[in-house]
């Protein structure tokens, strides 16, 4: 059963959404090897939605208290607000 964390994020300014998100695309790959799939989205000059696909929770956890705590961290004062959801996937094309 695959599992999907989204996550919103607002930042304090376009400039703080630029900066994540070219941080975020370049280094993600090695942060997130167990990632199977990403989707993000810049919904508005100052919001990201990020979704990415997992094989099973076991995998997901292996992320969330290593490099996306670090990454999250050490961007805490860029961002405004972050929501974040975990969820069975029921539709992937």
């Amino acid at each position: 059963m695959s599992i999907c964390r989204t996550t919103i994020a607002e930042f304090h300014s376009k400039e703080d959404a630029d900066a994540v998100q070219a941080e975020y695309t370049a280094n993600f790959d090695s942060m997130f090897p167990e990632a199977e799939a990403t989707l993000n989205s810049r919904v508005g000059p100052t919001t990201v939605v990020s979704n990415s696909v997992y094989a099973d929770q076991e995998a997901i956890e292996k992320t969330g208290s290593g490099a996306r705590q670090k990454f999250m961290d050490k961007h805490k004062d860029r961002m405004k607000n972050t929501t974040t959801y975990v969820g069975e996937v029921t539709l992937s094309k």
